[in-house]
């Protein structure tokens, strides 16, 4: 795409990911919380950006689990992003994403648009039963180039399945799609889908630079009875297959 605006659009996206890179540590706790620290704050050692091969597993969680209250795991100082790489695929102008459609686990959600609260943490859809997902703000919409964020609860506070509670079964090549304000529907295919533990949350990697229209799909996983927490993420890489008209 050679017009101006989709320059234009291109550098926001690839100057976007490099600000998810230097000021945002992303840890869901409970089902989704992420931290921007403030420039000035004093962080343990960086973790290492490798992905560990860990398969996906069912979460584990009670009949009726109470929700765990948001926090944020200790912010991580990251390496400068590198520089945007050369594009590839079809990028898209930004448009801010309305719906999201699954149909390999039966999801259908609007999104609701998350930002930062005044802590400086990112906000996480409500908790209750039959809550949406929700569109990370500040980072590109579906369709744009670099990874846009979207994020779900995988149970509630009142019953065991919340809208991302299937998100681990997605395989490679399965599609999903989002529809975005200005009418398109952007159809994303899953590249693969990764469970880590909360510490070692590969930052570089679900946030880092792309030299295409990818998105990422993040909830909770690894529930511990003993504590009432979740000790693992869930995250679903894609990337942008195609776009049509709604």
């Amino acid at each position: 795409m050679a017009n101006t605006s989709s320059r234009r659009g291109r550098l926001r996206a690839s100057a976007t990911a490099a600000v998810l890179l230097t000021s945002l540590t992303f840890g869901v706790a409970g089902c989704g919380t992420a931290t921007a620290p403030s420039p000035e704050s004093t962080t343990p050692a960086a973790q290492s950006a490798t992905i560990p091969p860990t398969a996906p597993s069912a979460p584990a969680a009670p009949s009726a689990p109470t929700q765990a209250p948001p926090s944020s795991i200790p912010s991580t100082p990251i390496p400068a992003a590198p520089s945007a790489p050369q594009v590839q695929g079809e990028i898209l102008p930004s448009s801010a994403p309305v719906t999201l459609s699954i149909p390999d686990i039966g999801v259908t959600t609007t999104l609701l648009t998350l930002a930062r609260d005044d802590k400086g943490e990112a906000e996480v859809p409500p908790g209750e039963a039959g809550s949406p997902a929700g569109w990370y703000k500040f980072s590109p919409t579906p369709g744009e180039l670099g990874p846009s964020v979207i994020l779900g609860h995988v149970n509630t506070t009142t019953i065991a399945e919340g809208v991302f509670y299937r998100l681990h079964e997605l395989k490679e090549g399965e599609q999903f799609s989002v529809t975005r304000a200005d009418g398109t529907v952007a159809v994303f295919a899953v590249d693969r889908t990764e469970v880590f533990k909360k510490a070692e949350f590969p930052t570089l990697a679900v946030y880092g630079n792309t030299d295409r229209a990818e998105i990422r799909l993040i909830t909770c996983g690894g529930y511990e009875p003993s504590t009432g927490d979740f000790v693992e993420n869930t995250v679903v890489y894609g990337h942008l297959l195609s776009s049509h008209t709604g």
